[in-house]
């Protein structure tokens, strides 16, 4: 008998939070010689999500509720899923609202008993997304590619991690942690499988919004490479070039006698250098804000244990 647990971190899924465990059930029991466990990790919901599944576990006993007592984001969420995992042989990451594909969880688990570590689900398109959204996410995946050496475009959360995989991500002791990137960094043995992402509609849109895309995005990048800091240097490099040869200009019209109009050109310089500065500020405080947080060791989430049911 092997064992699996499922991770599905759920935020305000009352609607359909029930339906959905349902029907992920019903692909798991289709499984021979499958023990499993799904734990529902309600990230602060504030409606009654986490209600409806303690409810469904008092007939379904293999569905457990692990409730963070605020939100804390779906990061977070993941990882006090796997922390609490790591007694299963495997353990599959999944989204609560079924834009992962339930129908796809037999098909990971015969390559995993194959002898693969993880399992990639990849994104052969990203459904009927918004223009907006899709474009941030582009340019998100280029300036990833671009600042270090992994690529995760198409990537998702939908993942299969062998026990070894999660015991070795659950000990990384960094506090914001990047779910997908960390896996692609540890580079067990994979295997990937293609899943097109189901149409949705309008009501039942995902709540992600380019906000918290473009916060997302500037936490993973300078979490897995510095050389936005060392742009930077180049940057300032580059400034002091020009100003040599502005200034070499400048002083040649002066030995020359003509006469030498300059406010434009220093006002202009002046600008480049001020924007430059302070785009530069702000980056060094994203690191400089990064390493703070690191240093406080705070723990990346808190347990309600009132009503969480996963320790009964």
């Amino acid at each position: 008998m092997d064992s699996i647990s499922l991770v599905i971190p759920a935020l305000n899924e009352e609607e359909r939070i029930v339906k959905n465990l349902l029907e992920i059930c019903l692909f798991l029991d289709s499984i021979n010689n499958l023990e499993y466990e799904i734990i529902v990790v309600d990230d602060g919901s504030t409606d009654s999500t986490s209600r409806e599944v303690s409810e469904l576990g008092i007939t379904h006993q293999n569905i457990k509720l692990l409730s963070l007592n605020r939100n804390f984001g779906k990061e977070a969420a993941m990882h006090a899923g796997l922390v609490n995992s790591t007694k299963f042989d495997a353990v599959i990451v999944m989204d609560s609202d079924l834009q992962h594909p339930p129908s796809f969880i037999p098909e990971m688990i015969d390559r995993w008993r194959q002898g693969f570590k993880v399992i990639n689900a990849v994104k052969s398109d990203r459904g009927n997304e918004g223009v907006s959204k899709s474009v941030l996410v582009k340019f998100y995946y280029w300036l990833f590619r671009s600042f270090t050496p992994l690529d995760v475009e198409l990537d998702s959360d939908f993942k299969l991690l062998d026990q070894v995989v999660v015991r070795s991500y659950t000990e990384l002791i960094e506090h914001n942690k990047f779910f997908r990137g960390l896996v692609r960094w540890m580079d067990y043995s994979s295997a990937t499988i293609y899943f097109k992402v189901p149409e949705v509609n309008d009501k039942l849109q995902s709540s992600w919004k380019n906000a918290n895309l473009l916060r997302y995005g500037m936490s993973s990048i300078t979490s897995f490479s510095s050389l936005p800091l060392q742009i930077i240097t180049f940057l300032g490099l580059t400034t002091m070039v020009i100003s040599l040869i502005i200034g070499g200009l400048a002083i040649y019209d002066k030995l020359a006698g003509n006469a030498v109009d300059g406010f434009t050109t220093v006002i202009l310089l002046i600008l480049m250098i001020g924007s430059i500065l302070m785009i530069s500020v702000g980056l060094i405080g994203v690191y400089i804000g990064k390493i703070y947080d690191e240093i406080k060791r705070r723990p990346s989430y808190l347990i309600d244990y009132q009503k969480s049911n996963i320790f009964k």
